[in-house]
């Protein structure tokens, strides 16, 4: 997948939700990686994606205490952050 693929992706999750919501969502692809600012239910959520062989390393940029975690699929943003 390419940039504007990744953006049309993360933008589909998040504005799909049933339950949960989603306001002022700003994906970017970069050269390094994907960040991904919004709030999620008023609250502030920052990621920062990184692709690798194994699918995508998610870093929660406002909690750096909080470890990075491997995803396969995009798609399993969702269930990491238990939103639906």
């Amino acid at each position: 997948m390419h940039g504007a693929q990744i953006e049309d992706t993360v933008r589909s999750l998040f504005t799909d939700l049933k339950q949960d919501k989603v306001e002022s969502l700003l994906v970017h692809c970069a050269d390094w990686g994907i960040n991904v600012r919004m709030f999620l239910n008023g609250e502030i959520l920052e990621l920062d994606l990184l692709k690798n062989y194994e699918g995508y390393e998610v870093t929660f940029a406002e909690d750096r205490d909080k470890g990075s975690v491997q995803i396969d699929e995009l798609p399993d943003l969702l269930q990491l952050l238990e939103v639906s």
